[in-house]
């Protein structure tokens, strides 16, 4: 990740070398404004659960989005197209339907969204989790595509749901490519427990799976989501997001932002922060201002940082909760 002379000469004279530190993400942002408000505002509406791609030959931006109402589940899957990383407009709408048409499985729901473009094949490729009706639990499928706007086809289920860990769920995964491996940091379900389990592949389309990973060497609690983005660093993929460790009436809530080394040879991830996220907008409540979702991309037009969260509102919810919440994707900026 390239940052400016002046941004490293700062760091450097502070005596930090390396990355940006997670530490100065969290200490430096700025709240910037709401990026896309919920479908609607009663309770139950949200939007989110997805993350940004940043184009830099074209300039372009592009955010993925689940949409939910109370009593439709995240009905579609959107992407939206920005030239300043700020302000987004609609530029591809595929409903569940329609998803579940391109892949041959009835989905009854889609949820975490991942939008990348592969470095072999130069496509886009799109993750989404979906919940199989007929298989009664959640996966995670691949569409791609040459271009964000479609037209997108399907390549099929490429995180299956195996018979131990993951026996529920394998999906809502923070993917990224870094120093040549897809890294996949993905929420695995038994029905006894919840945990952040790991994947890689060479290509994207072909996983292997390696297990539930331990946090400087001890078991995960019994649930654990983390959601956010992986970047590389010297000591190895680092990830840098939120951490849910809190279900309350069906939703994940967050209010921790946390980093670790991925020890993807003896499955560990070693601790380097966790900070508590302290609201900075009036779109986020004061107890758990996240719901699980945080993206985090750097911007080298105007050379800053963008973390994107899909924040839960304190006007409109009416307490947390998968029908009493209202979420909208807000931004906040660290500048470089």
């Amino acid at each position: 990740m390239n940052i400016s002379v002046n941004m490293k000469s700062k760091l450097e004279g502070w005596r930090i070398y390396g990355i940006v530190p997670p530490q100065y993400l969290l200490s430096q942002r700025k709240f910037l404004k709401v990026v896309l408000d919920p479908p609607s505002f009663e309770p139950g509406s949200w939007r989110g659960a997805g993350n940004v791609l940043v184009d830099y030959d074209s300039h372009e931006f592009w955010i993925t989005t689940r949409p939910r109402k109370v009593g439709v589940r995240g009905y579609a899957v959107e992407i939206y197209r920005s030239i300043n990383g700020e302000d987004y407009s609609l530029a591809t709408y595929i409903t569940k339907e329609e998803v579940s048409e391109l892949c041959g499985i009835k989905i009854n729901s889609i949820e975490g969204q991942q939008l990348l473009r592969d470095p072999l094949t130069g496509k886009y490729y799109l993750y989404l989790a979906i919940d199989n009706a007929d298989r009664k639990g959640w996966c995670t499928l691949l569409l791609a595509a040459d271009d964000p706007r479609g037209p997108w086809t399907s390549l099929g289920v490429v995180l299956k749901r195996g018979t131990d860990y993951d026996s529920l769920e394998a999906r809502d995964a923070t993917i990224s490519f870094v120093d040549g491996k897809y890294f996949a940091l993905y929420k695995a379900n038994n029905g006894k427990r919840v945990n952040v389990a790991l994947a890689v592949s060479s290509d994207g389309i072909n996983w292997r799976k390696l297990g539930v990973l331990k946090i400087d060497g001890n078991p995960q609690p019994d649930y654990l989501l983390l959601y956010g983005s992986i970047f590389s660093s010297g000591l190895g993929p680092m990830f840098i997001g939120a951490a849910s460790r809190k279900v309350v009436n069906g939703a994940a809530v967050a209010k921790h932002f946390e980093s670790y080394i991925i020890d993807y040879k003896s499955l560990n991830l070693e601790t380097v922060f966790i900070g508590e996220w302290k609201p900075m907008s009036p779109f986020e409540r004061k107890d758990y201002p996240i719901h699980s979702y945080v993206d985090i991309v750097y911007d080298p037009f105007r050379e800053r940082y963008l973390i994107y969260v899909e924040s839960i509102d304190p006007t409109y919810s009416k307490d947390l909760g998968v029908n009493l919440e209202v979420d909208r994707v807000i931004l906040y900026e660290v500048p470089l």
